[in-house]
């Protein structure tokens, strides 16, 4: 077997390997006995016609194109082996020369894993920011707890400042219904944002059944595109009205919650509640700025196509259920309201995708550097946590003793342990 390298830009490696005449001799022969396997000739049972036969049957290209796939698969770990790189994808493959009974040449385009100079990260230290939560927080945090346990009552009156409106929407710009413009049943409290803040202030003193116009300028910056910068025309047909009646802050609306003696105690676990969090969002910023600290420092090779595009698919479904969960939106209304295409968000996303695999880069390589390893106690303490999870999930619970998982179960062990490790050294 004889192969030819050529390096190629975005970090690509063509092999070109030649398989000889008589190379290929065996591969045509298995390839035969393969297709002869399955085959069924009348005058003899399914598997058991003659080869010479089975051959002039399918021809000699049926055999040809059988031949070289089972080349291709039985030669690929010697080259992988000859080459000695670590590959980010499997390759493609082009055929170059191919025919019956004859060499075989084809070429295998990797992708490499880029190669790292690291930068000395054992300099580097970088401060973490005190996670700490404030009155105000916790105050906030109980009046939106309060405005939940609100009790609405319908009122026939004009409605006030505080009050639950429903109400059909229609929006208009320049005398044409909005693409989406048109909202049924919409709930909003009169004062508080809603589209904008102006919004449910001209809806104050309206009446049941009444009709209400106006119209409202959208700031240039603002969030959807194509409200960003114009004037819209509302049309609010009021439905119903209610009087909102705020429970009072106090020992008996924390123990209406359960588990809480008094107002002060609720406030503590609110404190806490909010403190984890925070703290939470704390170090994951501490970790993103470590990484990008030695990002900044540190020198890669270029970063295949293959690799980003599988780190932009990555985003793309983080996008799409993050839309979904937080926002309430279906990803394709909130493309329209932001008046892009999937391919245009993707291209926006290349610079971040290019950094999130430039971080993973560098876990890969300082826990190479320091012989950052997973115990075998570690990997079972995991599976054990994982089982305990899922315990009603039998097709994870299936899946925890493959080797597939167990190799990914271990490179979430290394990458979480190199993360300690650089904060420990880094802080």
């Amino acid at each position: 077997m004889k192969i030819e390298t050529q390096k190629l830009p975005k970090n690509i490696l063509e092999a070109k390997v030649t398989l000889s005449e008589e190379e290929m001799k065996p591969f045509y022969l298995k390839a035969l006995e393969k297709i002869a396997a399955s085959f069924t000739l009348p005058g003899f049972r399914r598997g058991a016609a003659p080869l010479p036969l089975v051959r002039l049957e399918v021809g000699e290209y049926k055999i040809t194109d059988e031949a070289v796939s089972l080349a291709i698969e039985e030669k690929y770990g010697e080259i992988i082996k000859k080459l000695n790189v670590e590959i980010a994808a499997p390759p493609q493959v082009a055929l170059e020369k191919v025919a019956p009974e004859n060499e075989l040449i084809f070429k295998l385009n990797f992708a490499l894993i880029p190669k790292v100079k690291l930068a000395n990260f054992k300099k580097i230290k970088t401060k973490k920011e005190i996670s700490e939560i404030k009155e105000e927080e916790i105050k906030k945090f109980l009046e939106n707890l309060q405005e939940s346990r609100a009790k609405q009552i319908r009122k026939e009156s004009p409605g006030v400042i505080g009050d639950l409106v429903k109400a059909d929407i229609e929006m208009f710009f320049e005398g044409a219904t909005l693409e989406n413009g048109t909202q049924k049943d919409a709930v909003f409290i009169l004062g508080k944002n809603y589209y904008l803040k102006k919004f449910s202030q001209n809806l104050v003193d309206a009446k049941i059944n009444e009709m209400k116009e106006f119209a409202l300028d959208y700031p240039s910056d603002y969030l959807d595109k194509k409200l960003a910068g114009k004037r819209i025309d509302f049309k609010v047909k009021i439905k119903e009205i209610f009087s909102r009646e705020l429970p009072p802050l106090d020992d008996s609306f924390a123990q209406s919650l359960g588990g809480f003696k008094n107002i002060e105690e609720l406030k503590n676990q609110i404190k806490n509640n909010l403190l984890e969090e925070k703290k939470g969002k704390t170090e994951q910023k501490f970790e993103l700025e470590i990484l990008k600290e030695i990002a900044g420092q540190s020198e890669f090779e270029e970063i295949p196509n293959i690799l980003i595009e599988k780190e932009l698919t990555k985003m793309m479904i983080e996008m799409e259920e993050s839309v979904k969960n937080i926002l309430k939106l279906e990803f394709s209304d909130y493309l329209n309201m932001m008046k892009k295409t999937k391919d245009e968000l993707k291209k926006e996303f290349v610079p971040q995708a290019e950094e999130r695999i430039k971080a993973a880069l560098i876990i890969r390589e300082v826990a190479l550097k320091e012989k950052i390893n997973v115990e075998e106690k570690e990997l079972e303490e995991e599976k054990e946590r994982l089982k305990r999870i899922y315990a009603d999930k039998k097709e994870i619970l299936d899946s925890l003793d493959k080797e597939d998982f167990k190799n990914y179960l271990e490179n979430t062990i290394i990458n979480r342990k190199t993360i300690e490790y650089l904060k420990k050294i880094c802080a």
